[in-house]
């Protein structure tokens, strides 16, 4: 679902609309200007053989059409310290070094820094923290939440830990083979638990959950 919206794949049928606009064949390159993206692999969403403040450089261009060089300026390198301070993580002591030589939270913390650089107007979440360890996923999912809060982002995140969704999502829809099975928000939110997700999808479905993925992440 998340590759049709960003554009990296084409639906079967129906339509993509986007604040009311078609962009069902609107290529990924144009979409990336107000699409940002989060994988789930953290080697994939930044360059491993360019260096941190490159990567950033090459984040805060999109849509332009200069050479990501140009933009490793004094005041480039000092915008990206900046936003590097956010992550806690020390980063910004280190813009001349390569991405490829960071650890995956580091890296994933790093690309979810930069899709929202562009302050894009909606950050897609592609299970961002399902190949961290717990320790590292609760840090990154941290800082997920502050980025969205404080740049006041829309966020649709996609991930088969129902505790996630719970803790940080204000609509949950639950989808199973292909459709959607629970759209849930507002007061019908509040206060819900995981055995309640359970007895709702089972009152659906008119059977009991058996995806070890979701029933695992309890």
């Amino acid at each position: 679902m998340l590759s049709v919206v960003a554009g990296f794949q084409s639906p079967d049928g129906g339509s993509v609309l986007f604040d009311g606009n078609d962009i069902t064949k609107m290529p990924e390159y144009k979409r990336a200007e107000f699409i940002g993206v989060v994988f789930q692999d953290p080697l994939s969403g930044t360059a491993k053989s360019l260096s941190i403040e490159e990567n950033m450089a090459i984040a805060a261009k999109r849509g332009s059409k200069r050479w990501f060089r140009m933009g490793v300026t004094a005041k480039r390198r000092a915008f990206f310290k900046g936003h590097l301070e956010q992550l806690g993580l020390g980063l910004e002591k280190r813009l001349k070094t390569n991405a490829g030589l960071l650890s995956g939270g580091q890296r994933q913390s790093l690309t979810l820094l930069m899709a929202a650089m562009a302050n894009p107007q909606i950050l897609l979440l592609d299970e961002h923290t399902a190949a961290l360890d717990p320790r590292t996923a609760g840090l990154v999912m941290g800082l997920t939440d502050k980025i969205i809060k404080d740049l006041g982002l829309t966020a649709m995140m996609v991930t088969h830990n129902m505790k996630q969704a719970l803790d940080y999502g204000n609509r949950i829809i639950m989808m199973h083979e292909g459709s959607v099975i629970l759209d849930i928000k507002g007061k019908e939110k509040e206060g819900l638990t995981i055995p309640d997700l359970l007895d709702m999808f089972e009152k659906v479905r008119g059977e009991g959950l058996v995806d070890d993925k979701l029933l695992l992440s309890k």
